[in-house]
């Protein structure tokens, strides 16, 4: 159990990781942000640390405004911390398909595990742990993919 329990523990980390090294040099300078394409998809942090994502409709000396959930939102430009570009479509087919792959993998080797020849109908194990390995792993893959997009950070008031 201790080596799964470190092996989950490793990939838990190295998941984190490519989160930490996407953090780029940003700039203050907000002609940066009235630059940006419409329909561009934002992220955009206040300084009261609210954040609201949307697409851009455009950007002024006074306001950022974005479309949030089909209605225009302005934003004051003095509120403004951060503004992070979202680029990119999520991979979660991919990400879905290497989640199987690992999850029928690990369920193979448990269901071997408990797997005993002298005992009837023990062979079950190995297709049952290959099946909810695969299932599992699958599902947390889809998830993951989701969040598997290039951001930007282009304005930081800091």
């Amino acid at each position: 159990m201790k080596p799964i329990s470190l092996a989950l523990l490793a990939l838990l980390i190295s998941a984190h990781a490519p989160l930490a090294l996407a953090q780029q040099a940003s700039s203050n300078d907000w002609a940066v942000v009235k630059q940006l394409k419409a329909n561009a998809d934002l992220v955009v942090r206040q300084k009261d640390g609210k954040q609201f994502k949307g697409e851009m409709i455009e950007a002024s000396d006074t306001a950022l405004t974005i479309d949030r959930d089909g209605k225009p939102f302005s934003i004051p430009r003095n509120e403004v911390r951060q503004v992070t570009v979202i680029e990119g479509k999520a991979s979660k087919g991919k990400w879905a398909l290497i989640g199987a792959g690992v999850g029928a993998a690990a369920g193979t080797g448990l269901g071997a595990i408990k797997y005993d020849p002298n005992k009837d109908d023990y062979e079950i194990y190995i297709y049952m742990g290959t099946f909810i390995g695969a299932g599992v792993g699958a599902v947390s893959g889809l998830l993951f993919g989701q969040t598997r997009r290039n951001r930007t950070m282009v304005y930081d008031a800091r």
